[in-house]
């Protein structure tokens, strides 16, 4: 069976509230994996190369280049192999404040975006495991992104299972392949 985001109600919810608990699998991408590679191939030599230098000469421009692109390559690896999206929807009472919490009663739509082209923008930070998502959720307060992490066939199941739990229809490529 696939690693489908889990739906669950909260251990001990207060007496009829209801909550949708999705929690995405992490990416695993190996594009940031040989990016950060090539960063340690061509980078690192040159630096060590620069600190053996007496203090006085040594350029402090390439040192703090190569931190910025390090950190750049972490949070890369973070994202694809640690970070795991998840959203938390409550039905009625009150709402907890959190990152992504959201009422039920706030949601208006709910709709899969298609898969991004790999010569677009947003199909490159795919690639790097920096895209935001392919589910909308559009609020009263704003839309958000949600679903880093799902393939094709998941982000079709978590757009029914937000839609059923909110009591509406689902937008979207996902939509149209039901009618």
């Amino acid at each position: 069976m696939p690693d489908l985001p889990s739906a669950t109600a909260d251990e001990h919810p207060p007496t009829g509230d209801a909550v949708l608990r999705i929690v995405c699998p992490t990416q695993k991408r190996m594009l940031p994996v040989l990016v950060g590679a090539f960063l340690l191939l061509f980078l690192l030599p040159a630096t060590f190369r620069n600190l053996r230098r007496a203090p006085d000469d040594v350029s402090w421009l390439p040192l703090v280049v190569l931190a910025v692109m390090c950190l750049l390559v972490l949070a890369m690896l973070y994202r694809s192999f640690v970070f795991r999206d998840a959203l938390c929807i409550y039905k009625g009472g009150d709402v907890p404040e959190g990152k992504l919490v959201v009422a039920a009663g706030s949601i208006r739509s709910v709709r899969a975006l298609p898969a991004p082209q790999a010569w677009s923008a947003e199909g490159k930070w795919d690639a790097l495991g920096m895209y935001p998502g392919p589910i909308e959720i559009d609020t009263d307060s704003g839309a958000f992104r949600f679903g880093a992490g799902l393939s094709g066939y998941m982000v079709g199941e978590t757009v029914d299972r937000i839609a059923d739990f909110c009591g509406l229809a689902p937008e979207g490529w996902r939509s149209l392949q039901q009618q």
